[in-house]
């Protein structure tokens, strides 16, 4: 028994070395498997299920539902514009044109949500620069923000035409009027100068300078909307009044037509904004929307009597 314990005692420390060697290796396989599948983890599951598409919110069509709810405001939102306020001037068919209601084809659009909208946007600011497209659904945008802080007040600073501050968020939401977003001056002509060609004078466009109402405001703003369009016509520049297009200062020679210059102007304006404005604007481009008088144009006694929106084969 004595000697069979010394053996059994001088065969322990063989083992315990022996032991104490596989110790690194074991925890070295340990680690290298939970890299193993760590890596593992973090690649993404691939799947024969496809995606859902991107909703693309443009393409979708109106449609009539009298249960649509009504408009968060009513007519006494400070921000209406009077001559523009349908519900206190008594529009025909209010209740009718309020219950259209866009639907994008594969996607759902749920209603605007002040709250949300100013909660998410909490110490930015947001800025329209165009035409009275722009101007008309900035009104609306103000008094459903409005609905969120009573406290709103109108705001027209940095030579802003119109806007609003919501002081409960910090926000500021304010348009810039540039209805051609490039600069643009009157030049009269003599008495005797107009006599000759009938021509009263001109307007001159300098297709590679913004206007002076937008040109050094764009570092204040986090989103910017860009727009124009009705402008651009000659329903506005008749032959007695005409654009005449500038570049680098000295007149373009030949001269161009109104809408040859409009997209001379386009290309200037989003090479300027491409180069100018920060990088960390959201910046997004306003398409027009069609006209839609009824018995003449809007200077020639025409009237908005429809109370639904045109059909695609109406549109040109």
């Amino acid at each position: 028994m004595e000697l069979g314990s010394r053996r059994i005692y001088t065969t322990m420390p063989s083992k315990l070395r022996s032991s104490s060697s596989l110790l690194p290796r074991i925890l070295l396989l340990s680690l290298l498997l939970l890299l193993f599948y760590s890596l593992i983890l973090r690649r993404p599951i691939t799947s024969n299920i496809a995606s859902p598409p991107p909703c693309d919110l443009f393409s979708g069509r109106w449609v009539f539902n009298p249960e649509t709810p009504k408009p968060l405001y009513d007519e006494t939102c400070p921000f209406h514009r009077n001559a523009w306020n349908c519900l206190r001037n008594k529009r025909d068919n209010m209740d009718v044109i309020n219950s259209w209601r866009w639907e994008p084809n594969v996607c759902g659009l749920s209603r605007i949500d002040p709250t949300r909208f100013l909660g998410m946007m909490r110490n930015k600011n947001v800025g329209f620069v165009g035409d009275s497209l722009n101007e008309n659904f900035l009104v609306s945008f103000l008094c459903i923000l409005r609905v969120a802080d009573p406290s709103a007040i109108k705001w027209k600073k940095k030579k802003a035409w119109r806007g609003a501050y919501f002081p409960k968020f910090n926000v500021t939401v304010a348009y810039h009027r540039a209805v051609l977003l490039a600069k643009y001056q009157w030049q009269a002509r003599s008495s005797a100068e107009a006599n000759q060609d009938g021509v009263k004078g001109t307007y001159r466009v300098d297709v590679d300078v913004p206007a002076n109402e937008w040109i050094n405001v764009t570092s204040f703003y986090d989103v910017l909307i860009f727009n124009s369009g009705h402008w651009w016509g000659y329903d506005k520049f008749p032959k007695e009044t005409p654009l005449v297009f500038y570049r680098k200062g000295k007149p373009i020679n030949p001269p161009l037509d109104i809408l040859p210059g409009f997209e001379l102007v386009l290309q200037n304006m989003v090479s300027y904004i491409q180069r100018e404005v920060p990088a960390k604007t959201l910046k997004f481009w306003r398409l027009q929307s069609p006209r839609h008088f009824y018995g003449g144009d809007w200077n020639q006694n025409g009237s908005c009597l429809l109370d639904k929106p045109l059909e695609e084969n109406q549109v040109w």
